[in-house]
């Protein structure tokens, strides 16, 4: 019996997938009592488009699952205008990348042309003039920036490094010592100075004490200044899972967050970007169904208005259990949102600090094919604590290090705290291949 329902299930989801799938695979359930699917021949390979409409349909399923697991605070007109804003925003990027985008590079390559011939016969001023081609030469402020020497007397030298937000920590007069002081020789520092002007980084061996996620949000993505959507969905006890309300409203107090991921659109250095970040304090930063959601519309947001998605994983503890199937079922439906971005041409870059563990480095956070972390952080599937209880094995102490991920080609770099919007802006310039459209 189970081999039959096995072959049947198949059947059916193959005959979805093709031509006259659905008329196909009703006349079988129709007949499920009475034909034997061991008696009945389906070709299951697929062509190409057979698969990608298989694709497209378990994402519809996947992303129809746990709807209803989180709480969503929104106001029916708050509703109707996100929906019809993201139907703006895909007729606007219809038209500006792939309509007029195209044409426009034709066209500009027909007026470079007739004024390189203008110029040549010398009226190539009166072409200009006529304001119908791109302005030749190097602007001034430019010309000036390339010609001058990067420091000509000490006034123009850069400043250092002033951060918008300083963590609490530094206002705690006292000393503080190195991790590595035993095999480095790191002198005690004093807490002002680092939590305050060295961003949590040793003076000596550059290991990065923990900081806040308000640090990053305001010295790296320029929060004061982003957009922040989607803050109305909150986590929720789907399952009624006994004390989990008190948990989950202690969280909601102590952090003044709704759930452990905050979305919103900032600018890099002057490129839109959709940033996508897990929140360490708020139950450790589990994926609930409610974080599941927030990510998957940020994947979405990005896709459609054709920006560069940035994850950072501020620490997380995996999938939130207490949601059972809901909290799991996040891994996939996440991954495949992400999965649709990346084939759609997105730039899709993650960041892991602090501790980041179990499902989501395994899913929707490994998938990127541009992985970095914050020095002297975790990165792993499973912590040491869990391996031990699991298997009894003892890991190395610094197995999970940052630099262990690099050296098995899990990451492919290590990026300083203080460096860490320059090293962003270089990657949002210089990575990617199809997904050049939003420079």
């Amino acid at each position: 019996m189970l081999r039959r329902e096995v072959i049947r299930a198949t059947d059916e989801v193959v005959h979805s997938a093709q031509s006259l799938g659905p008329l196909r695979a009703l006349a079988m359930r129709r007949q499920k009592r009475n034909a034997d699917p061991q008696d009945i021949f389906v070709r299951w390979s697929l062509r190409p488009s057979a698969r990608n409409t298989l694709a497209e349909l378990r994402y519809a399923r996947f992303r129809a699952m746990s709807r209803t697991a989180f709480t969503d605070n929104r106001t029916l007109r708050t509703r109707l205008g996100t929906a019809l804003a993201r139907v703006l925003w895909q007729v606007h990027s219809l038209l500006r990348h792939d309509v007029l985008a195209r044409y426009k590079r034709r066209a500009l390559g027909v007026l470079e042309q007739w004024e390189a011939e203008l110029r040549a016969l010398g009226n190539g001023g009166a072409f200009s003039w006529l304001g119908l081609a791109r302005r030749g030469g190097v602007p001034p402020e430019a010309l000036e920036r390339l010609t001058t020497l990067s420091c000509p007397d000490e006034s123009a030298c850069r400043l250092e490094d002033v951060w918008v937000y300083v963590s609490p920590k530094s206002k705690e007069d006292r000393t503080v010592s190195c991790p590595n002081a035993a095999s480095h020789g790191c002198l005690d520092l004093w807490a002002p100075d680092l939590f305050g002007e060295f961003a949590g980084v040793c003076a000596h061996c550059g290991h990065h004490f923990p900081m806040e996620y308000k640090w990053y949000l305001y010295n790296v993505f320029n929060f004061a200044e982003a957009y922040e959507f989607n803050a109305a969905l909150e986590s929720a006890n789907p399952l009624g899972y006994e004390g989990f309300d008190l948990k989950l409203a202690e969280a909601k107090r102590a952090t003044g967050l709704s759930s452990s991921c905050i979305t919103f659109e900032t600018r890099i250095e002057g490129i839109a970007t959709v940033v996508a970040m897990l929140v360490n304090p708020f139950r450790g930063g589990t994926v609930g169904a409610a974080e599941g959601e927030k990510l998957i519309r940020a994947a979405e947001r990005a896709r459609i208005k054709r920006m560069p998605f940035f994850m950072y994983s501020h620490g997380t503890a995996g999938i939130r259990i207490q949601e059972g199937t809901c909290g799991v079922i996040q891994m996939p439906r996440v991954t495949m949102a992400v999965r649709r971005y990346i084939d759609a041409g997105g730039l899709y870059l993650v960041l892991y600090d602090t501790n980041s563990y179990a499902g989501p480095v395994a899913s929707f956070l490994g998938c990127s094919p541009y992985q970095f972390a914050v020095r002297s952080s975790n990165i792993g599937f499973a912590g040491p604590g869990v391996i031990r209880e699991t298997t009894g094995v003892e890991v190395p102490p610094k197995y999970h290090r940052a630099f262990s991920a690099l050296s098995r080609g899990h990451i492919q770099g290590i990026w300083d705290r203080r460096d860490l919007k320059k090293n962003l802006h270089q990657a949002l310039l210089t990575m990617g291949g199809r997904n050049l459209y939003y420079r």
